[in-house]
């Protein structure tokens, strides 16, 4: 579906019934180099990564998910460390 819209004098868009009945009241505006996307927002985020991501974190918990990846960022900073040079000033 295409529509055109434009923005009245205080930079209102009405965005179209037909497609807020189907994705919803809220949007996120992405700007691109030669465009602006509106990205429909689910009303529960979370719900929404998990559609998105598929059944990836089917039967675990958000803190589940959160501990998981603090642990994988932990592991990934420590393999980056690198012992720092010492000169040996004798």
């Amino acid at each position: 579906m295409s529509k055109t819209a434009e923005a009245d004098d205080r930079g209102r868009i009405v965005i179209p019934h037909e497609i807020r009945e189907k994705h919803g009241d809220r949007y996120r505006v992405v700007e691109l180099d030669d465009r602006v996307e509106l990205i429909p927002l689910d009303a529960d985020p979370i719900e929404g990564l998990r559609a998105a991501v598929g059944d990836a974190f089917d039967d675990r918990s958000i803190a589940e998910i959160r501990r998981e990846a603090r642990e994988g960022a932990r592991r990934d900073a420590a393999a980056d460390l690198v012992e720092p040079e010492t000169d040996d000033l004798r």
